[in-house]
């Protein structure tokens, strides 16, 4: 009989859609400020997918289209503004439960804030899903470095097979990769970049987590 996984998961853009709730977010901020033409690429462009610290584009904003407020407080709307957006991928919540109803036990690990992350658990309910929670700004550490991932699972019961899910080839899969576990790449249609593969991917989450409780290993539909 299979032993249950012990499965790491990634936040954003896997758990929840974060690149829908930033652009949402600068579409409306953007809307308050009279941005121009080009300034909504502009500024998509400049968040990095979530990855530029956030001291650091608030400061590009502030350079670039002289709103009325205070660098503090442009930071605190980055932060948070995104968040009162956020929500999780459809089928999301189904799966993780599928996952713990064949005993696999889920643990988050993250980059980014401890105010923010929570924030957006709370949001969506995920919470209540998982067994851990690991955020980088709490551990000291950050994915890809492997001291994050032996954290997540430090003290973890002896279970079947580890797994690394999310949708960052380097991140998520690559650190994942060197850790020792097994990993699933959420694509979000994107061809794979390196010459070796996960091994698993999947254009959605609920499509892998889905798999992943069904046992399956490969492309689960779509090219690499």
């Amino acid at each position: 009989m299979r032993r249950p996984p012990l499965v790491l998961l990634d936040l954003d853009g896997t758990l929840v859609d974060r690149q829908r709730a930033f652009e949402d977010w600068a579409r409306s901020f953007l809307d308050g400020v009279g941005a121009g033409p080009g300034d909504l690429d502009w500024l998509v462009e400049a968040d990095r997918g979530g990855y530029r610290p956030r001291a650091e584009l608030a400061a590009e904003i502030r350079r670039r289209l002289r709103p009325e407020v205070t660098a503090e407080e442009l930071h605190e709307h980055l932060c948070l503004g995104v968040v009162e957006g956020i929500s999780a991928y459809p089928g999301i919540i189904p799966a993780l439960q599928s996952l713990r109803g064949i005993g696999a036990e889920l643990v988050l690990v993250t980059n980014g804030t401890v105010v923010q992350q929570t924030a957006k658990l709370e949001r969506t309910g995920l919470g209540r899903l998982l067994d851990r929670v690991v955020i980088s700004e709490a551990a000291g550490v950050a994915k890809p470095d492997p001291r994050i991932f032996a954290r997540a699972v430090d003290g973890m019961e002896a279970r079947g097979e580890t797994w690394m899910i999310g949708d960052h080839p380097t991140a998520d899969i690559e650190g994942g990769r060197a850790a020792g576990f097994s990993t699933g790449w959420v694509s979000h249609g994107r061809p794979w970049p390196h010459p070796w593969k996960p091994t698993l991917s999947a254009p959605t989450t609920a499509e892998l987590l889905q798999a992943l409780v069904s046992g399956a290993r490969g492309p689960v539909s779509g090219p690499l």
